[in-house]
């Protein structure tokens, strides 16, 4: 059996549990139910996750009262509580949900696949004292329990520790094939990494556009020498929506707009006016940082040389190339995955 530390992170108590001197500790008398005393949170990196990789999630366990709180594995055999208050949460009370069980988890394609796996102690299992206020966690990849999360899927996970007695809100991880546009043009090739944790949103509309051909003969109808270029507009004239009319809420995000940074256009004060307009950096602009939703980053060294000849195209007074600027293709290609 793989060592269990080579595969999880602890997080230590918040706070220490009180003793009443030497190793005694106090023992807490709860006469309350637990969900009165403690909550339950899944912490997840990232919600949109890469296929075959890894799926991190923190359990945690917090204590909302101003008591001492034991916990203890329903159904488990009781071992002595350990004294080291740098200890996390336990596997063993990860996965002490009813039979034993960590996550429940369903998706569209395999309803109920977390009822699968289960844990039962072999050993007796620790108990936890949780001093008031405090709280313990366990940050771990839960595909390594639960593999079918490196398939393409919506899934919802569910967490019910001890038998039950406390449920954590449920957590969606969305598990995608991740994928880069590759844009032709008359100057070269661009390529975009898109940014899927920070405005998926927005990514989705892109690719869809991008899936749909919507792209293909259409042109960078602004360019602002130094700053930016500006392309996407339906009949090449700086206005219109994507062909359904749909617009987009705003994602705003903490991606600074630099040299090749990709942002979503928006009409003058109003910003969920976005749709299929783009912008790409030619200069840092921090003056966008929060008011624009950036979407993608220009990758590698050939697109970089591609961006500088589009932002040198010759302008009129208009800052409209003088020569049609045309996006000849884009398509979207899977990102090579690397195995751990």
């Amino acid at each position: 059996m793989t060592c269990l530390t080579t595969l999880l992170t602890t997080i230590s108590l918040s706070l220490p549990a009180q003793s009443l001197g030497g190793d005694v500790p106090v023992v807490p008398t709860q006469d309350r139910p637990l969900s009165q005393l403690v909550y339950a949170e899944l912490r997840p990196d990232r919600t949109v996750v890469p296929v075959g990789t890894e799926v991190m999630v923190e359990f945690v366990v917090v204590n909302k009262s101003q008591e001492m709180v034991r916990l203890a594995v329903p159904g488990a055999l009781v071992g002595r509580e350990r004294l080291d208050y740098g200890m996390g949460l336990p596997l063993d009370h990860v996965f002490s949900g009813p039979d034993f069980r960590g996550l429940e988890i369903s998706s569209e394609q395999m309803p109920g696949m977390g009822d699968r796996v289960t844990r039962k102690p072999e050993f007796p299992v620790p108990p936890i004292t949780l001093a008031p206020f405090a709280s313990v966690g366990l940050r771990f990849d839960v595909s390594r329990f639960y593999p079918g999360l490196h398939q393409s899927g919506i899934y919802q996970l569910g967490w019910r520790p001890y038998g039950g007695a406390i449920e954590a809100p449920p957590l969606t991880i969305t598990v995608v094939q991740y994928k880069q546009v590759v844009m032709q043009t008359d100057y070269g090739v661009l390529t975009m990494q898109l940014l899927y944790d920070k405005a998926p949103n927005h990514v989705a509309n892109f690719l869809d556009l991008v899936e749909s051909r919507f792209y293909n003969g259409k042109t960078f109808h602004s360019i602002f020498a130094n700053q930016f270029i500006l392309g996407g507009s339906p009949e090449g004239k700086g206005i219109g929506k994507r062909p359904d009319g749909q617009t987009l809420e705003p994602e705003f995000n903490d991606t600074p707009f630099e040299v090749g940074t990709v942002g979503m256009a928006l009409l003058p004060g109003d910003p969920a006016s976005g749709s299929c307009q783009f912008f790409i950096c030619l200069s840092r602009q921090p003056v966008w940082d929060g008011n624009y939703t950036a979407f993608a980053q220009i990758t590698g060294p050939e697109s970089l040389v591609t961006l500088r000849r589009l932002g040198q195209v010759e302008t009129d007074e208009n800052r409209v190339p003088l020569k049609p600027l045309l996006i000849k293709s884009m398509a979207a290609v899977d990102v090579p995955f690397t195995p751990r």
